[in-house]
């Protein structure tokens, strides 16, 4: 029995997690104004910039060489 809830919740998080990804826009913007931890990621900023993967000079377009 057990199994059978387990598999059901498995699967309701993965039918969310779709739902979620295929929203528009306008309703995640509004759902991260409910919540923050809801936000899109463009919205907190995301893209470059949110790690230390990226070391100083590294992330320089290269010179370019004559």
């Amino acid at each position: 029995m057990w199994q059978e809830w387990t598999v059901g919740l498995i699967v309701a998080v993965a039918v969310a997690s779709l739902l979620w990804r295929y929203l528009p826009a306008r309703w995640r913007q509004q759902a991260g104004r409910m919540h923050p931890a809801l936000a899109p990621a463009a919205a907190k900023g995301g893209g470059c910039g949110g790690c230390s993967g990226c070391g100083g000079s590294s992330c320089a377009p290269a010179a370019k060489k004559p």
